[in-house]
């Protein structure tokens, strides 16, 4: 039996997979990082990731710098 995952089941993503969402390499994206130009990672450990809902709404108000982002979750209807 396969098991489906689908969009809406991913909570967090890696750098490298918040880079391919955004069009741009890891190592881009850890500096747009390490610059503040991304929302506020996740740190769970010593691995750090990026909230999948998160990073969308953050790409359709056009990437704002994290000193500028404000995350306003969804409510579930």
């Amino acid at each position: 039996m396969k098991s489906i995952v689908t969009e809406d089941m991913i909570l967090l993503l890696t750098a490298h997979d918040a880079a391919l969402l955004c069009g741009v390499s890891t190592r881009t994206w850890r500096l747009w990082d390490e610059m503040g130009y991304t929302p506020q990672p996740v740190h769970i450990g010593r691995s750090v990731f990026w909230k999948h809902k998160e990073l969308n709404q953050w790409i359709d108000a056009g990437c704002p710098k994290r000193e500028n982002w404000v995350y306003r979750e969804k409510k579930a209807k």
